[in-house]
């Protein structure tokens, strides 16, 4: 009877033993394998509450092992302390070419009285691949928290006013060069608008911008329309209000109707004195009354009359600007007024010779 219950306790020693030596996962403090350290430590253990100070943490592993740090994802370490920042992980070497691992914490407590930094686990193995995580556990540090001593022996003393800080040049010097430099651009801006020339046309009318002769900016839309092509991409009354504007913009730069403002009938009954051929008079005509057909009474153009609206209106413009070089421009009344001229001279001559 007695060897059997021998027999059984050392059944059970052995199982304890076995248990114990077979689980290293939890290792505090120096209970680590020879080459492995952990440590956590603080600058002092007497902190104030609302203070922030700083938890030092390092972990020393041979060269080749894996250390998978604890990233604290939570901003707070313990019931009694908070994580206000952590710094970057820093993983450096040693001469013996271990590798050493290091985090700073900036911790901050609310409590007084005695509150403990609890152990915290930093986790490793003897290779990436290796599945056995061991956990190295820092020491816990007892601190002692207080407030801010008062010395009650001293009398009360009013509240401190706020000081005003004296103010530097170098603070100021910026201020005082954007307001310079603000005032040399408005000098310069009211002196180049004061002394500038300026632009005047063929009348000698003040003009703003460059001047574009009407018929040389007619015949450039012209000639941008029929390259964009946008008739063909099913924007027919986007393009035949766009022929249209320049129409209008080119009767009333080069013969001074109010085209932008009037509506297809009064452009044709104001342009009907200048006595365009009746030809260069249909085109104009017939371009603004199928575009009108388009924007307004939703009319389908094809693609050959938005092709011909577009060579009628340019033959308009060219034939129209002819007409005018030839009878209406400046020169041209020059020329008429010098015919007259010689004619009643001869005219006069005639009549003396026959005296």
């Amino acid at each position: 009877m007695k060897k059997y219950v021998l027999f059984v306790l050392t059944l059970l020693i052995w199982a304890v033993e076995t248990q114990c030596f077979a689980s290293p996962q939890i290792q505090i403090g120096n209970n680590l394998p020879q080459d492995v350290e952990v440590e956590g430590k603080v600058e002092s253990t007497d902190v104030q509450v609302g203070k922030p100070f700083t938890l030092d943490l390092s972990l020393k592993v041979p060269y080749g092992w894996f250390v998978e740090w604890n990233d604290f994802a939570t901003d707070t370490l313990s019931e009694q302390l908070d994580i206000i920042k952590r710094s970057e992980v820093e993983r450096t070497a040693d001469a013996d070419s271990n590798v050493i691992v290091k985090q700073q914490l900036t911790l901050m407590t609310f409590d007084t009285g005695q509150v403990q930094v609890p152990p915290i686990a930093l986790k490793y193995a003897s290779s990436f691949d290796d599945p056995n995580r061991l956990n190295a556990y820092t020491d816990p540090i007892r601190l002692y928290s207080s407030t801010m001593k008062v010395d009650t022996t001293m009398a009360y003393k009013p509240i401190v006013e706020p000081i005003d800080a004296p103010v530097k040049f170098k603070e100021v010097f910026p201020w005082i060069l954007g307001a310079l430099l603000l005032v040399l651009l408005v000098i310069g801006i009211w002196y180049w608008s004061k002394h500038r020339k300026p632009k005047v046309d063929v009348n000698g009318n003040i003009v703003h911008g460059p001047v574009i002769p009407p018929y040389d900016k007619a015949v450039g839309d012209l000639k941008k329309l029929r390259e964009e092509k946008i008739w063909q991409s099913g924007k027919v009354k986007e393009y035949f209000s766009s022929l249209t504007d320049i129409a209008r913009e080119y009767i009333e730069g080069q013969f001074g109707v109010n085209a932008i403002e009037m509506t297809t009938d009064d452009i044709l009954e104001e342009v009907r004195p200048l006595h365009f051929p009746k030809e260069t008079y249909d085109k104009l005509k017939d371009t603004m009354e199928i575009a009108d057909l388009v924007k307004f009474a939703k009319y389908s153009a094809s693609t050959l009359e938005s092709d011909t609206a577009l060579n009628s209106m340019t033959d308009f413009v060219n034939e129209s600007y002819a007409q005018y070089q030839a009878t209406m421009s400046p020169s041209a009344s020059l020329q008429m007024e010098g015919a007259d001229h010689e004619t009643q001279s001869a005219t006069m001559k005639e009549e003396v010779t026959n005296v």
